[in-house]
């Protein structure tokens, strides 16, 4: 065989090594592909559960900070509530700061553990006399109070809590007091007819509860704002993000609800929104819009609101200066469309789209002050420049005739 054979033969041979490699890699590069994209897609599927595990586990450290809180001060309103010798109409209709409330429901729980049972060591009875009910005990008081100094009921973080008619034996006429209701609406057409403080439920929740202030003689609304002249020291409303969120001040005087909460009794259902505002002269003009909604805090607690009708103005509407589809904004969160910080500038927290104008302002007892502008404004009635004496914002469920509790 010559040489230039030989080479021929191996040169073939290399090619048919070649061909075969060519082959192999055809065949791996679409696997190759295939297993590229699988791992991406799981990548982002594992980064959207690690952000929602984050969130989640920072809520609930929230949630267990503010139970750590509420166990620490519990001890310190066991005199208070035994001593004023409690009226249960007191229980569910009484005036404290705007929080969350761990209170029983309806569902009877098993014998109380026996923390429990040091806790509430004394047996309660009632008392009738005429139309009063005042709750007496038959022996030593308790050393401990399930009642803390926000109004929250939590007898035990390690049991499901005892039902109030274990704790608080009642006679049948005041049985009214203990009815319960998503809504100031639903408490009103359980015949809960006098205005005031109430426990509202949290749907999505077992035991929290809400203390409201319902207006039930102008149809069973939740104010979640109100500005008036209650003398000094008055309610600052120039306030951070953290405050706006959980609220302030006194449900029975000026107080904000608290966005967080208006958004947990809002989010499951459709509501309306009413303002109701008078000035200085005594003449009184309202603002009622048919869709209510606020969005959750990721969403800066934007407002969105529609079908208006009133005699007030549609401030909340303007194209330019008005609150729609805004997000919320305070002093250290500015969230709102203007170079400036409209909440630092007008003195409060608002879903400010420009620097218009709003209701959480400077309470001013002038109603044309030089600084008006940054008063409780509603510029459609009164105009830029004049601030008014009152304002309450309210909301309820929108359809009167859907289930309310």
């Amino acid at each position: 065989m010559s040489p230039m054979e030989t080479v021929w033969e191996k040169m073939e041979e290399v090619w048919d090594v070649v061909v075969g490699t060519k082959s192999s890699v055809d065949v791996l590069v679409p696997k190759s592909e295939a297993l590229l994209n699988t791992s991406q897609r799981q990548e982002r599927a594992i980064s959207t559960i690690q952000s929602d595990l984050t969130e989640k586990a920072n809520r609930i450290i929230q949630n267990l900070d503010q139970v750590e809180q509420t166990l620490k001060t519990m001890p310190r309103e066991v005199t208070s509530v035994v001593r004023e010798r409690i009226n249960p109409v007191t229980l569910l209709h009484r005036s404290t700061t705007n929080t969350h409330h761990h209170v029983q429901d309806d569902t009877p729980a098993e014998d109380p553990p026996g923390d429990l049972v040091d806790q509430v060591s004394g047996s309660f009875l009632t008392e009738h006399n005429n139309s009063d009910m005042m709750l007496t005990t038959t022996e030593r008081p308790p050393t401990r109070s399930p009642l803390g100094p926000s109004g929250v009921v939590f007898p035990s973080v390690q049991r499901k809590p005892v039902t109030i008619n274990n704790t608080f034996v009642i006679n049948q006429p005041h049985e009214q007091y203990l009815k319960q209701g998503y809504s100031c609406l639903g408490l009103k057409d359980k015949g809960m007819i006098e205005s005031g403080t109430y426990y509202l439920k949290i749907r999505g929740t077992t035991y929290w509860f809400l203390k409201v202030f319902c207006d039930m003689e102008s149809g069973g609304w939740t104010v979640i704002q109100r500005r008036d002249d209650f003398g000094e020291p008055r309610e600052t409303f120039n306030r951070e993000w953290d405050d706006y969120k959980h609220g302030f001040g006194n449900p029975e005087a000026e107080f904000w609800l608290g966005n967080e909460n208006i958004y947990m009794l809002t989010n499951t259902d459709d509501y309306m929104l009413r303002v109701e505002l008078e000035d200085f002269d005594g003449n009184r003009r309202y603002a009622e819009y048919s869709t209510f909604k606020l969005h959750s805090e990721k969403d800066n607690y934007k407002l969105e609101i529609g079908g208006y009708s009133g005699n007030a103005g549609d401030s909340l509407n303007d194209p330019w200066y008005g609150s729609n589809l805004s997000p919320f904004s305070t002093v250290n969160r500015d969230n709102d469309r203007s170079s400036l910080n409209c909440a630092s500038m007008l003195k409060g927290g608002w879903w400010w789209r420009s620097c218009g104008r709003g209701l959480n302002g400077i309470y001013l007892t002038d109603p044309n002050d030089l600084t008006a502008r940054q008063g409780i404004v509603w510029f459609r009635w009164r105009g830029w420049d004049y601030t008014l004496k009152k304002s309450v914002l309210m909301i309820r469920p929108k359809n009167k005739d859907r289930k309310l509790s």
